[in-house]
């Protein structure tokens, strides 16, 4: 094998993607509009992503033979007779590897003017160095430009894999999305998605918040049946609710005596006292057909968005109530936001437990956004219906009890 020479890298990227368009364009219209869209994206970059190329310099070997070796394979300096063969021992440099294979065959973008030949068995590649006069500095030379060479290369083919990596969850997603779009479109649903759920026209200009701004891939399951439009919050709401929220529990961390000896309900209240002037409705302690919840959005009898003001208190709790906002939820692509006030000394103890909390949970599909400030996304799917989604926000706010 030509090693980093023989396809452009480049092409081999492209051609990932092209083979995730495709298998996404050969589902079943129903069946892709019926999908838990979290699951179907994870399920194919686990089934179609790069495992990078690494090398394990720390462990190269060596082993020897000798050969008959031509005059040609001899530089001008030595005293050999064309066309005649010589017995040489042949020194070979072991280099083993791990990740795609098939990338040691790729040459990336940033490439040098060079390429050499190499034998690659099971998980190694190797090169052969000729002990043309049992002078062991010369072979460590030869040996050494050679490697040096390869660790080049790789560094350029390491960094361009690594962005494809990065990226190519979002080239999925935007491929999935891009061909439910294109599927409603074609029945005509487009029109009839979405909640009737709008920013109110009252609120004051003058009222504002602040604005700081590969593993065995397994399908998941999704009903053949024909699909049926359903309403969801739009995610431009969703997130300035969210964006409310963080402003609002970060003011209310700085004045004590806001969150001081209060209830959750009390709690509860400051959030929706602020949410309200944005937002036609936002019903607090709303009843429905599972009890009662602390601030929901309904459509048709349904709630399509749901958020629970608790006090941490450990991973059961914290399960206890993402079951209890999951048997809330009935639509596809629902959303929900915890609202989890830590009243620890230290907020760190909530933090490094939330994110473990949430992967432990039998209904969770994978973390989509862990940021620094104590805020998270999760993806969720329903207790009964892993086809349908629910995007899940937990916001940690620090309220410690003061000492008295």
């Amino acid at each position: 094998m030509r090693l980093f020479a023989e396809v452009e890298l480049r092409s081999t990227l492209e051609t990932q993607i092209e083979t995730v368009r495709k298998e996404v364009r050969t589902e079943s219209r129903n069946k892709l509009l019926n999908i838990n869209e979290a699951e179907y994206i994870e399920y194919l970059k686990q089934r179609h992503s790069l495992e990078p190329l690494e090398f394990h310099w720390n462990d190269v070997s060596v082993s020897d033979r000798e050969e008959m070796i031509t005059a040609e394979r001899f530089s001008h300096s030595h005293h050999v007779i064309h066309g005649k063969r010589y017995p040489k021992q042949i020194v070979t440099y072991h280099i083993p590897f791990t990740g795609e294979r098939d990338l040691l065959k790729c040459a990336p973008s940033t490439k040098q003017l060079w390429s050499m030949e190499v034998d690659v068995t099971h998980n190694f590649i190797s090169f052969e160095v000729v002990n043309r006069r049992n002078d062991v500095d010369e072979i460590k030379r030869e040996a050494d430009i050679n490697v040096s060479r390869i660790r080049q290369q790789f560094g350029y083919l390491a960094k361009e894999v690594e962005a494809f990596i990065a990226r190519f969850e979002a080239e999925i997603t935007s491929i999935v999305r891009d061909r439910k779009q294109e599927l409603m479109k074609q029945t005509g649903l487009l029109e009839q998605l979405g909640v009737p759920f709008k920013r109110s026209k009252c609120v004051p200009s003058t009222f504002a918040v602040p604005t700081a701004i590969k593993s065995i891939a397994v399908k998941p399951s999704a009903p053949g049946s024909a699909f049926k439009p359903e309403p969801t919050l739009d995610v431009v709401i969703y997130r300035e609710i969210m964006k409310i929220c963080h402003h609002t529990g970060v003011e209310m961390e700085k004045h004590p005596s806001i969150y001081q000896g209060k209830d959750e309900e009390t709690l509860r209240d400051h959030f929706i006292m602020v949410l309200s002037p944005h937002f036609d409705s936002v019903p607090g302690e709303t009843f429905n057909r599972s009890g009662k919840t602390d601030i929901l959005i309904r459509h048709e009898m349904s709630n399509v968005f749901v958020a629970e003001c608790k006090f941490w208190n450990g991973p059961k709790g914290f399960h206890k109530t993402i079951d209890q906002i999951l048997g809330y939820l009935t639509w596809r692509d629902s959303k929900a936001a915890i609202l989890s006030f830590a009243r620890t000394k230290e907020l760190n103890t909530a933090l490094m437990k939330i994110e473990t909390a949430a992967s432990q949970h039998s209904c969770f599909v994978k973390t989509r956004n862990s940021q620094g400030d104590g805020s998270y996304i999760f993806d969720f799917h329903l207790r009964d219906d892993s086809s349908r989604g629910v995007q899940f926000a937990v916001m940690c706010f620090h309220f410690p009890r003061q000492n008295k």
